[in-house]
């Protein structure tokens, strides 16, 4: 098979993965817009209300000038005497008055226009805000399920979208709506004759855009769909440019990408000549509702029904209302997308979030989730509190996978670790070693059994003896955690050393000793240095630091931590000797009286700990101490995978 047919079919696949949306918009996309505007709802009602009335008082002026007209007639020709209001106005008078509705009109349609905008980008950017913090909280079988580029086109493409209609352009949206409410109203007051051809031009305008309605919808989601596998494609390539040029594969990455990208501009095109197509039946049935007015305009006035005036200020609103339908219903166009944009981010904002997971008391979107109780929290963080320098870890039993469709990665694991034990966990790639690790941070769901640290169990919203439950949080929070890939963050150095720093944390001086023991500078570095390298800015992924650098700063992090529980998952094996040698002394002073699981594929970084956990295929093979352990282990491995010269 063909790369190029590869490559669509695995487009295919992804598109199928998508959700695809059918029908009218649901509840809970029309609930989430409400919620986001609530809070200024008040101020919303008032600035709808100022719109309104500076749109009345800017068309105002067309029958205005209609009244204006007609004191200038004179029989026998078809007149009608302006309403007693008007009556004594001279040019003056008339002039003063649509001076004013215009000056008035245009303070209360830009105070509209420019306050409606503003409130508008605040509301949607709370929508983005409560998305980011729900998808943040979302279970791990989310993301392993999900590319990343399809995660981050609901917050650039589908976020942009929403952001580029009711950031600002919403206001103009608003205004025609206004136009048309104030046009139908001074239509009845001009000439109530012209009122049911005005509903006609609206009801074929309408009529168009409803016939249209499924397919511009359709082909505005499709559009959003084919998007994302080139944005998935561009991000994961980006991540691995490094390997992509060192075998020589940025054909591949070029072809690919333009494979997706050309689907996508496939679709864009369809979806561009339809918008066409659209655009010129609503000339086509506008042109035929005018041509009747027209008609009708002329007879209504020979047989003296209506004024020159309001025949003058009738023909005005219709020929403006042609221009204004049309734009109308092409904006609604464009907020169709923007709600495609809106119901897309509502999915990820309803998912459930990862079990024992509640949101904080500061969310502002009701959905349903857990939310975290102040009370409860204090109480729970007293819970555990002091227990000393380590803690026990009890396995019971346990079962997991990471998917129902996959096999199982843990079979009844029974293991008790003292407080203060040290653990080396060995084992053959995917023995099971990282999903014990997994397991014990409770980052996927486990299938049966239970796992309790410092005597503890994690909220999960599974029945645990009374007082014996921690919220997820809190449980987390007793374990520290090096990994052999170390988890940076874009900001400074101070930030990556306490990223719970909004929560309080360590000093500035209790941060430059923790750099000082893992001896992140050298030896005669003063103090003044180490504050200047906390103001460090660390860029994406901390890529403006070594591996070393980074092993380092977490270990470090993990000593501000002081969490009970240390775990190093393979933690050296990407480091130079010096920070191997550091890293390995951590293990046996840093952490001393800590209880600590090691591990680690070199058995040189595992001879100096209390036992011996040996995994293969997600069961325990061998319990013990290293002088029983590791030599059978070693001789097992060799006999299983012997050394073939090339």
């Amino acid at each position: 098979m063909s790369d190029e047919r590869r490559s669509s079919r695995a487009a295919r696949r992804f598109n199928d993965a998508e959700t695809r949306f059918q029908g009218v918009y649901s509840r809970s996309v029309l609930n989430t817009l409400f919620q986001a505007y609530q809070p200024a709802m008040a101020r919303t009602l008032f600035l709808l209300f100022v719109g309104i009335v500076g749109r009345i008082a800017l068309l105002a002026n067309t029958n205005v000038m209609g009244y204006w007209v007609d004191t200038f007639c004179r029989a026998p020709s078809p007149c009608k005497a302006p309403p007693s209001l008007f009556s004594g106005f001279a040019t003056a008078d008339f002039l003063w008055l649509l001076g004013a509705l215009t000056a008035l009109g245009f303070v209360l349609v830009m105070w509209f226009r420019v306050g409606i905008s503003r409130l508008s980008a605040d509301s949607v950017s709370r929508v983005y805000d409560e998305t980011t913090l729900r998808t943040s909280r979302l279970p791990m079988g989310f993301f392993d399920r999900n590319p990343a580029g399809r995660v981050m086109t609901r917050f650039s493409s589908d976020y942009n979208n929403v952001f580029r209609v009711f950031g600002g352009p919403l206001a103009e949206f608003v205004m025609l709506v206004f136009d048309l409410l104030a046009m139908t109203i001074l239509i009845a007051v001009a000439s109530p004759w012209f009122v049911p051809f005005w509903f006609l031009l609206a009801g074929l305008n309408y009529g168009v855009y409803r016939w249209n309605l499924p397919v511009l919808r359709a082909e505005r989601r499709e559009m959003a769909l084919r998007r994302s596998p080139g944005i998935a494609h561009f991000a994961e390539s980006a991540q691995g440019m490094g390997t992509i040029r060192a075998f020589g594969r940025q054909a591949n990455f070029t072809d690919r990408f333009a494979l997706l990208n050309d689907s996508y501009l496939e679709q864009r095109f369809r979806a561009l000549g339809i918008f066409v197509r659209f655009s010129l039946e609503l000339y086509a049935v506008t042109a035929v509702a005018f041509l009747a007015t027209g008609l009708a305009g002329a007879a209504l006035v020979r047989e003296g029904w209506v004024s020159l005036g309001g025949l003058g200020v009738a023909f005005a609103y219709l020929g403006l209302s042609t221009t204004i339908l049309q734009a109308f219903f092409e904006w609604l166009g464009q907020f169709e997308e923007a709600m495609t944009g809106v119901e897309r981010m509502n999915e990820y904002l309803r998912l459930p979030i990862e079990p024992g997971a509640r949101l904080p008391a500061t969310a502002r979107f009701r959905t349903g989730h857990p939310i975290e109780d102040a009370g409860a929290i204090a109480r729970s963080a007293r819970v555990g509190d002091g227990a000393g320098q380590g803690a026990s870890i009890e396995i019971r039993d346990l079962w997991m996978r990471y998917r129902e469709d996959l096999p199982q990665v843990l079979q009844g694991i029974d293991l008790q670790v003292n407080p203060g034990e040290r653990l080396a966990v060995v084992g053959r790639t995917g023995s099971g070693k990282t999903s014990l690790v997994q397991a014990l941070f409770r980052l996927y769901p486990i299938e049966r059994g239970l796992v309790r640290v410092a005597g503890m169990e994690a909220d999960v919203g599974q029945a645990a003896p009374e007082g014996r439950a921690l919220s997820l949080e809190k449980y987390r929070g007793l374990l520290a955690y090096i990994t052999q890939e170390p988890a940076m963050f874009l900001g400074s150095l101070r930030e990556n050393l306490r990223p719970w720093a909004l929560r309080g944390g360590a000093t500035d001086r209790e941060l430059i000793q923790a750099l000082r023991r893992v001896q992140f500078l050298r030896p005669t570095a003063t103090d003044a240095e180490y504050a200047h390298w906390l103001e460090y800015a660390v860029e994406e992924r901390g890529r403006n630091l070594s591996a070393g650098e980074k092993q380092l700063v977490c270990m470090a992090r993990c000593l501000l931590q002081d969490a009970p529980v240390v775990v190093l998952d393979e933690a050296t094996s990407a480091v130079d000797p010096r920070s191997e040698e550091i890293l390995t002394r951590a293990t046996e002073e840093f952490f001393i009286g800590k209880t600590q699981i090691v591990i680690a594929h070199r058995l040189s970084t595992v001879r100096s700990c209390d036992r011996v956990l040996w995994l293969e295929d997600g069961k325990i093979r061998r319990l013990g101490p290293p002088p029983e352990v590791l030599p059978e282990f070693g001789s097992v491995e060799l006999v299983e995978v012997p050394f073939r010269k090339p």
